[in-house]
């Protein structure tokens, strides 16, 4: 029955406790598998595991096939890998109210990582994707369960798109991602809350780009003068770039990584440097794009060195707008129900909330299990809310539900 009053309320919270222990099982054996952005034979295991999690819930299966990942090698040259499909997961796609679930089924971690094994101490089952989002996977898929036996059920459909390139920045997966968006009418993306649960409202957009010179090699002894260094170039750049950099409009401009260079004796003819920008208004990203295009060429001038600019922004901002407020209201709505405090902060981080916001579509996207230590070999998720945060997306659709039935139907 739909929840209505604080004996459903508890009934609820007591019959996914009773889960919890399943749910865990059925993490701990997904978290195992390494399946690293880059590790396709690892995602697909994953994917096979989600597989039997979903499609009983689902009326259709699609493997969506993505354009290959992409990424520039130490030498400035393009190298191209395959990307695992996509798995997008639908159900009733006629009903009144269409909601777009997204998750990921890759990690950081890379195939050859160590961090590899869960292990539960106290309340915190620490691991490999299980908060960074395994876990919030594996509860949506006990609270669609749950929401099987619902007299509401046939309000709802949903269409689950699970990325396999999540943690690289959804190169491949964010058109498809852009796609979907259009079709729904709320988007619900299951990143990890905070430890407290605390969850993540606005969001600063974000890209990563990589800046290549080549230059002139001649030994350093004999030819000196004719070398166009690689290394200094990049360093210039580098430091110019930096300087983007603004506090107070809230930009930032992190120089990551810088590569090039051999013996000492020679003068290096290759470098490359990556770097990753944020900002937090979206009449940022081409006032951005221009200075770093004036920073190339004035580099290259300057230099001699031939520089290329690789990268876009492949997360624009994600604002508090009216929309955004309103969903959070009526989340916080439904945690008093259950007697959760829910609370938002904003944050620099980014996900594919923020691609959904950008294609028009009004999200929550931390509403997975809370946690900590996320990208770190100090990831944990806490065993305490699987259930409660199973218990917060059913009444949250439940809600959602109520108030698209309540609306007024087009003459």
């Amino acid at each position: 029955m739909p929840l209505t009053g604080n004996a459903e309320r508890q009934a609820l919270l007591a019959a996914l406790e009773a889960r919890t222990g399943s749910m865990i099982d059925t993490l701990r054996a997904l978290c195992e598998i390494n399946s690293g952005s880059r590790h396709l034979s690892g995602i697909r295991q994953v994917q096979a595991g989600l597989h039997q999690l979903f499609a009983p819930l689902s009326d259709t299966v699609e493997y969506r096939e993505l354009t290959p990942l992409s990424q520039i090698a130490g030498n400035g040259s393009l190298l191209e890998s395959p990307c695992a499909p996509m798995q997008i997961f639908r159900a009733r796609p006629n009903a009144p109210l269409q909601i777009l679930f997204t998750g990921h089924s890759d990690t950081v971690f890379p195939a050859n990582s160590a961090f590899n094994q869960c292990e539960i101490r106290a309340n915190r089952l620490h691991g490999p994707g299980t908060a960074d989002m395994k876990g919030g996977l594996v509860m949506l898929a006990e609270a669609l369960h749950w929401l099987q036996q619902s007299p509401l059920k046939d309000h709802f459909g949903f269409t689950l798109a699970i990325s396999p390139d999540e943690e690289i920045g959804s190169p491949s997966s964010a058109p498809v991602l852009a796609e979907l968006a259009t079709q729904a009418h709320v988007g619900m993306t299951y990143e990890p809350a905070l430890e407290d649960g605390t969850l993540a409202g606005a969001r600063k957009g974000s890209g990563n780009f990589t800046l290549s010179a080549r230059g002139q090699s001649t030994h350093a002894g004999r030819d000196f003068f004719s070398g166009r260094n690689a290394v200094l170039a990049i360093a210039d750049a580098a430091r110019l770039l930096a300087q983007l950099s603004d506090q107070q409009q809230g930009i930032t401009v992190n120089i990551g990584q810088i590569s090039g260079g051999g013996a000492v004796n020679v003068v290096p003819d290759q470098c490359i440097c990556r770097f990753n920008v944020r900002m937090d208004e979206a009449s940022q990203m081409a006032v951005l794009e221009q200075q770093m295009q004036q920073i190339v060429q004035k580099v290259q001038a300057s230099s001699g060195c031939e520089l290329t600019l690789h990268g876009h922004f492949n997360r624009p901002p994600k604002p508090m707008n009216e929309r955004q407020q309103a969903l959070f209201s009526l989340l916080h709505e439904c945690g008093a129900e259950l007697g959760l405090d829910i609370r938002w902060v904003a944050t620099g981080g980014c996900c594919e909330g923020n691609n959904l916001a950008a294609a028009g579509l009004a999200n929550i996207d931390t509403l997975g299990v809370r946690g900590a230590n996320i990208h770190t070999e100090q990831e944990y998720a806490c065993t305490d809310s699987f259930a409660e945060r199973a218990a917060l997306t059913v009444v949250f659709i439940e809600k959602l539900i109520q108030q698209k039935l309540s609306q007024p139907r087009a003459c």
